[in-house]
């Protein structure tokens, strides 16, 4: 099966011919679900994080996207580890221990330790997020929920806003462009940025609109809301191993889920 080409611009995926790449993306979801389940719901120990964290790393290594999946997790998290950190710190109800005095002002080693926990459990699952949406395409992900079975209105409503959302990202670009080219100041200071705002808004917003109903026309014209079953050009490869993956990761899942009821 042919993959598409990258485009950095529009999308997030990195095209890679990778085994990362050619498995099927229900069953990056649900990684996805185990490490989520694996984190908040699990035993709590700050090693199975940590594991989870390295599994991550390692899977983003053999996906060739380690560079990109480091830097959209520093630049997410560095800031709220500037914010949590010392709210916890200062704040959390636990808090017991001092760690740090200064003139009087008390940091607790309780709420540091609870915020890097917090930030260990973002950075699982944030990991294995981007793994998904770096190592899959949007179409390949529509194209599985098509053959599935599922229906055509769960389709759209997924991958409307994946496809939507890259193509608008690129449109303020050029509408940013566009504007300053015109005279538009939208820098400097907060008052000026805020003044710019709505030039910037209203064209995305319009423009927005006018794509949604294009895309409606183009649907209806194609038959999407007859009944009966679809073809289509682009198929998904789903083999029994990659099935019995899926299922076990959601076995996994629900056991997790059973062991937080009844403790």
């Amino acid at each position: 099966m042919s993959r598409p080409e990258n485009n950095s611009g529009a999308t997030l995926f990195v095209c890679r011919k990778t085994w990362l790449h050619r498995l099927h993306p229900f069953n990056k979801l649900a990684y996805i679900l185990l490490t989520g389940v694996a984190v908040y719901l699990g035993p709590g120990a700050w090693y199975i994080e940590a594991i989870l964290i390295v599994v991550n790393l390692g899977l983003a290594i053999s996906g060739e996207v380690l560079q990109k999946t480091w830097g959209l997790v520093w630049r997410t998290l560095l800031p709220l580890a500037f914010f949590m950190i010392p709210i916890h710190g200062f704040l959390y109800p636990e808090n017991r221990t001092i760690f740090i005095s200064l003139s009087g002002v008390h940091f607790y080693l309780e709420g540091f330790l609870f915020a890097l926990n917090v930030l260990l459990q973002l950075t699982a699952v944030l990991t294995a997020s981007l793994i998904f949406v770096l190592c899959t395409h949007p179409t390949d992900l529509i194209t599985a929920i098509s053959q599935a079975g599922l229906p055509q209105s769960l389709t759209y409503l997924i991958g409307s806003p994946m496809l939507l959302l890259p193509i608008m990202r690129t449109r303020i670009a050029t509408i940013q462009d566009a504007q300053r080219s015109r005279g538009l100041d939208s820098e400097g200071s907060v008052l000026k940025r805020f003044l710019s705002l709505f030039p910037l808004a209203a064209p995305v917003i319009l423009g927005s609109l006018v794509e949604i109903e294009q895309r409606s026309i183009a649907l209806e014209t194609r038959g999407f809301s007859t009944p009966g079953p679809k073809t289509s050009f682009r198929t998904v490869s789903d083999t029994a191993w990659q099935q019995l993956l899926r299922w076990g990761m959601l076995s996994v899942s629900l056991l997790i889920i059973v062991y937080r009821i009844w403790k």
